[in-house]
């Protein structure tokens, strides 16, 4: 891979570390919302450190792949490293703060099965557009598109549990 052909990339990553950051503002204002429930212990705090560690992963991604000059394999490297430790981080964290199935909020097993899915999607295929960009190959980088349709999906869908969904029921109940 050459550094021109990353310069075609260069509006795609600016794009999505803009994004990312702004998503990531948007969690933290719906954590703020509910977070006298999300501490309760309902399994809302794996959902929270996901999607945040999610946008920050995209925000790496996108910072990384704009600085002038630095050569595609090193590149690939940050990749590699990037997703690694997002999924490293938000395995460590999950394990010790497990997603409850009494979650009153997409707690069952089906939404809880998809949000694992697209949680490996979303930090695994950066390592592997990461190892593609290392063997020279250009076309591994659309590979980040579906890493960041899953990054995007898990945080707009858990920003909205946090902002709409848990204040709502909270409501309902009487809280």
């Amino acid at each position: 891979m050459t550094e021109s052909a990353l310069l075609n990339w260069h509006d795609y990553f600016v794009t999505i570390a803009a994004v990312s950051a702004t998503l990531a503002g948007l969690l933290f204002v719906g954590l703020t919302i509910s977070l006298s429930q999300v501490l309760q212990g309902y399994g809302y705090l794996s959902r929270a450190f996901t999607a945040l560690f999610m946008q920050f992963e995209m925000l790496l991604i996108g910072l990384f792949a704009i600085v002038p000059g630095q050569p595609p394999f090193v590149l690939g490297l940050e990749f590699i490293a990037t997703g690694c430790a997002i999924l490293a981080g938000i395995s460590i964290f999950a394990y010790n703060f497990p997603e409850s199935a009494l979650s009153s909020v997409l707690g069952s097993r089906g939404p809880r099965t998809i949000r694992a899915i697209l949680g490996y999607g979303g930090t695994l295929l950066p390592v592997v557009a990461g190892i593609g960009m290392i063997w020279g190959e250009p076309l591994s980088l659309y590979l980040l598109i579906p890493s960041e349709i899953a990054c995007l999906y898990l945080s707009i869908g858990n920003a909205w549990v946090f902002a709409v969904e848990i204040p709502r029921r909270a409501a309902l109940r009487g809280d």
